[in-house]
């Protein structure tokens, strides 16, 4: 399986490891948290792997790109995408999925220091689900303004991805591995949301 996704990647990003770094650390889910023992991975790029310090450095970039970006154009597209039709149901699931973990996120705390300390943590944590994507709808969802999203959720981000660094430099034969399983658990994810979305329609029909 390693030597697969390695021949992959060498037909797509060629020996631009960097590359296949900063496109990864872009994807929702994977993120950093994926993207730096992708870019570190000898067995995937053999002597063209990056170090620790570049992998962090070419992922946080990539990562923190979608910070911005995302904390304009959440909150427009929901709104669009729930006066349509076709997607009034998925934006409006979205939509409340984000407001459940904003209430967790918030916890008991209603002042903007509260709010961004609480999606710094959530960020912080380099586990699945909990990264840049996830934090920055839960940050606009909180009501912080474009920069207080920006700061706490790139802040959240460095340590992230810091945590990862330091694991993948530990334990440098697992960096294959970690991504693998990373992709492993989104497809279990999305198998699974797939067949729950398939019986909810089977049962109201």
């Amino acid at each position: 399986m390693v030597n697969f996704v390695g021949r992959v990647f060498s037909v797509i990003f060629g020996s631009n490891s960097w590359l296949a770094t900063l496109i990864i650390s872009m994807f929702p889910v994977i993120e950093l948290k994926g993207a730096i023992p992708v870019g570190m991975s000898v067995e995937f790029w053999g002597e063209n792997a990056l170090s620790e310090l570049q992998a962090f450095g070419v992922s946080l970039i990539g990562s923190c790109l979608v910070v911005p970006i995302l904390a304009l154009v959440f909150r427009p597209i929901i709104s669009f995408l729930k006066n349509t039709r076709a997607f009034k149901k998925i934006a409006t699931a979205i939509d409340e999925k984000v407001k459940r973990k904003s209430e967790n996120v918030k916890g008991g705390g209603g002042r903007v220091f509260a709010k961004m300390l609480g999606v710094f943590l959530f960020v912080a944590v380099p586990i699945m689900f909990t990264g840049v994507w996830t934090g920055t709808c839960i940050a606009v969802s909180l009501g912080l303004n474009f920069w207080q999203v920006v700061v706490s959720c790139v802040l959240g981000n460095i340590v992230a991805g810091l945590i990862v660094m330091f694991v993948c430099s530990a334990f440098p034969q697992l960096t294959s591995i970690i991504f693998l399983v990373i992709i492993a658990i989104i497809v279990v994810v999305l198998v699974l949301q797939i067949v729950k979305t398939l019986l909810q329609k089977k049962k109201e029909e």
